[in-house]
């Protein structure tokens, strides 16, 4: 199966007219535009807005709110759209009333069917006590996000640098959507509520921990994050060398008749040599994908 590389989402806002423009020159896997904000003179440019935003290859989402999701969905559903982020998410209901409306629209705009796919966004109690429902609710859904700070505010908390009061909620997330085989994405705790600038050094620290978390992918809120962001979720070459050298000194044990050899002090066995073929596969898959991103941006100038 096909491995899905979306290490970094660059969120813009659609009202934002000079970063929807620029948008495509940062080196995003996916950029999704916001609607916060946006007026019928802002809606009326989406179309255009998803066709600059892919010339980097990136995919393109379109974040929407289900308080307003018709005409979201009416203002978001074009060709060459990747997906919907869909925000507060609370209950599977809201995940069927948008695959419901996603579905007439790809009918009606020569989308192809169920290539729509869903990012979901929980920022309160009730979506994370019903993240399983929701998260197994469509087969279009491919991430789920923890919105901290919207959640902090559903709990009625302020969080504190020293003090991490979602390692529950995260925890339980990431659980359930791995179980559920969708990406959880996020950053660690503190930088996952910080609105202060960050150095580049701390936004890949904050992300490889994430990562080590179970994470596979970050919203960047900022085009400084899309770099660092993408450095942490992908393989080092350093691990790409010794998962090379574990494969070599498994296929070696295996031919010598036995299942488990040593290497660097430690022992190489089945799931240790499963896993560096999941590190060598997603470390190709992460080099194929900034190529395709590379040539894409030289080829739009």
């Amino acid at each position: 199966m096909a491995i899905l590389v979306r290490r970094s989402n660059l969120v813009v806002r659609i009202a934002d007219a000079a970063a929807v423009d620029s948008a495509w020159r940062h080196g995003a896997d996916a950029i999704t535009l916001d609607l916060d904000g946006a007026d019928t003179a802002a809606r009326s440019r989406m179309r255009e807005a998803i066709e600059k935003c892919s010339r980097g290859a990136a995919e393109v989402f379109v974040k929407v709110d289900p308080a307003a999701l018709t005409a979201d969905l009416e203002s978001a559903v074009w060709p060459g759209l990747r997906g919907i982020m869909l925000n507060s998410v609370k209950s599977a209901a809201q995940i069927q009333a948008a695959e419901k409306e996603l579905a007439a629209l790809e009918a009606a705009r020569s989308v192809a069917k169920g290539t729509v796919q869903l990012i979901v966004v929980l920022g309160s109690a009730a979506g994370v006590w019903e993240v399983r429902a929701i998260v197994t609710a469509s087969s279009r859904i491919s991430q789920v996000f923890v919105d901290e700070p919207a959640l902090a505010a559903d709990l009625d908390i302020t969080p504190l640098p020293d003090l991490d009061p979602f390692v529950y909620a995260r925890g339980r997330v990431i659980v359930e959507a791995i179980a559920a085989k969708v990406m959880p994405i996020g950053i660690a705790y503190p930088l996952s509520v910080q609105t202060d600038a960050a150095s580049p050094e701390e936004i890949q620290a904050a992300a490889s921990k994430g990562k080590n978390l179970g994470f596979k992918g970050a919203l960047c809120r900022d085009p400084a994050w899309v770099a660092p962001v993408n450095a942490a979720f992908t393989p080092t070459p350093e691990l790409v060398i010794f998962n090379k050298r574990v494969r070599e000194a498994f296929a070696a044990g295996v031919a010598a008749g036995t299942a488990a050899v040593p290497l660097d002090g430690r022992m190489i066995d089945v799931p240790v040599d499963e896993w560096a073929i999941v590190v060598l596969e997603t470390a190709e898959a992460c080099a194929k994908r900034d190529a395709a991103k590379v040539a894409a941006i030289a080829a739009s100038g």
